[in-house]
């Protein structure tokens, strides 16, 4: 038990850390709301791209094709997950579109690349670069896009469905992974040499988007609302146990069980504060669900990882 807290606190540790160094930056006035909206627009124009690019490219298509089951139960969680929280924020709680978008996002979408590699990495040694990858994978190729037309689709100026996708392909958060997909499913590689190209400015994207994080958060002061914990224990407690009760019923390997519950259960991804940061658009309420999520998964981790006895 003390080994699986220290493992969760050294991958959740780092999250913290610079999440409160932003917010002691806004404290100081070295960075206010205006800057935090330059560092976003780097992110969202150039490191983040980069990153999806690098990392999707790099992605071995065999591999993933030799563990599909796992790949499966992960994308069902994710994308599945993605779909019926939207319908539910939209039809039910009677969500605008662009809202509904950016908490179906910070409800359905895990920090995998940032904090898998830590977290993952300590459970399952042989197979950590592949559950971020699978996550890593669905989150860039599907969710992010997704939820950029959606956002894009609330402009304020009346414009046409097909004018608005050709907008959001525009940017390059969108066809960057999918163009990399594209090339990976027609068996395209690339050297080390040109992958580190990618990661030099890519690696700094995970960092960046916890600094401005942290930075609207001192700006807008952190609240947590109603919102913000339906948000995080939808994100942290319902996911997770609603995907274990769909494998129980499927009859799931215990190993594929553990590893695509553990991969959900990490905490609200930081792309969720970029977006809010850049269309303007409940800033508080993710800032706060990014914090929120990444104190409390330290215990709800915690938890699935005792009672599935990894």
């Amino acid at each position: 038990m003390t080994q699986v807290i220290s493992t969760l606190i050294s991958a959740l540790l780092p999250v913290v850390v610079t999440l409160m160094l932003g917010y002691f930056a806004g404290f100081r006035q070295d960075f206010n709301g205006d800057s935090a909206a330059e560092i976003n627009k780097l992110v969202m124009n150039y490191t983040l791209p980069l990153s999806l690019f690098g990392g999707i490219i790099a992605t071995n298509g065999q591999i993933l094709l030799k563990n599909i089951q796992v790949a499966l139960w992960i994308f069902i969680g994710m994308v599945g997950g993605y779909v019926i929280v939207l319908l539910v924020l939209l039809y039910l709680f009677k969500n605008k579109l662009s809202i509904a978008a950016l908490r179906t996002l910070a409800i359905t979408g895990p920090a995998i690349p940032f904090v898998g590699p830590t977290v993952l990495g300590a459970l399952f040694p042989a197979k950590s670069a592949l559950l971020v990858s699978i996550g890593g994978l669905v989150m860039n190729i599907i969710q992010v896009p997704l939820t950029v037309i959606l956002l894009s689709s609330q402009s304020k100026q009346k414009i046409s469905l097909g004018t608005n996708l050709k907008n959001a392909f525009k940017k390059p958060v969108v066809w960057a992974p999918i163009l990399a997909f594209i090339l990976v499913i027609c068996g395209l590689t690339i050297s080390p040499d040109w992958e580190r190209c990618f990661s030099v400015l890519g690696q700094a994207t995970g960092g960046l988007a916890l600094f401005s994080s942290g930075i609207v958060l001192f700006e807008k002061k952190p609240k947590l609302s109603l919102p913000v914990w339906a948000n995080t224990l939808t994100k942290i407690i319902i996911i997770p146990l609603v995907m274990y009760a769909l494998m129980k019923v499927c009859h799931v390997a215990p190993q594929t069980l553990r590893e695509s519950l553990v991969s959900l259960g990490i905490p609200t991804a930081a792309i969720c504060t970029i977006f809010a940061n850049q269309y303007q658009l409940a800033e508080r309420e993710m800032a706060s669900t990014l914090f929120l999520s990444t104190v409390l998964s330290v215990f709800t981790l915690g938890f699935i990882i005792v009672f599935l006895g990894i």
